[in-house]
């Protein structure tokens, strides 16, 4: 899974395998590699995590999403009210200093908000363009986030596998934590039964052994 991370520099899959190895507890641990490897070598920096691009990619062309599968935010000029809501008072007001709007000085957020929208390349200032930055340098924390718990998890589930498997289990069934992602996961495994769970980022699905008697 460190390999299908796109934009890491030389020799940064290699060492973050050695500190998750390396780790008290290995890759049980998640608090022993978290924050050292976020800080290393994602923080800051440009990356891609070339899976959830493809089922990004996938759930764009079927029109739809799972449940809790991340998407980052993008801003323009048609979703500037919603950024514009984000901002505290006191940034909107700078913003109708820049933008010489005046407005009574007892005007709440919403009437500010109207009268920055409209305003030419509102999107474009320097307190906009800041709150921007920080919703997606917030968006790429969890998806790091997410990345490290799916290695979690995946790890765990081909543990639990090769375990069953020892002991002549054959058969398997897919516990649905939430039933409105069947389909997804259904869809996942259509593309390879042999998937590890979760079959795609932020799948909350198992793989439940089943004993027959």
């Amino acid at each position: 899974m460190i390999k299908d991370i796109k934009g890491l520099e030389a020799g940064a899959r290699e060492k973050i395998l050695r500190v998750i190895k390396g780790s008290d507890g290995g890759f049980l641990n998640m608090s022993g590699y978290y924050s050292s490897v976020w800080e290393e070598h994602f923080k800051d920096k440009e990356w891609q995590w070339c899976e959830y691009e493809e089922w990004k990619r996938v759930f764009l062309e079927i029109g739809k999403f799972p449940s809790r599968f991340p998407v980052r935010p993008n801003f323009d000029s048609s979703s500037i009210e919603i950024l514009l809501q984000k901002l505290k008072v006191s940034d909107l007001k700078e913003l109708c200093s820049e933008s010489q709007v005046v407005l009574s000085a007892k005007a709440k957020k919403d009437e500010i908000i109207e009268a920055l929208k409209i305003v030419p390349s509102i999107e474009n200032s320097a307190v906009v363009i800041e709150k921007i930055n920080q919703i997606h340098s917030k968006f790429d924390c969890e998806l790091y986030s997410l990345f490290m718990r799916t290695i979690s998890f995946r790890a765990n589930s081909l543990h639990d596998t090769i375990r069953s498997q020892r002991l002549g289990i054959k058969k398997f069934k897919i516990i649905h934590t939430f039933e409105e992602d069947k389909e997804f996961v259904e869809l996942a495994l259509k593309k390879n039964p042999q998937a590890l769970h979760p079959v795609f980022p932020s799948d909350m699905s198992m793989k439940q052994p089943v004993i027959e008697f």
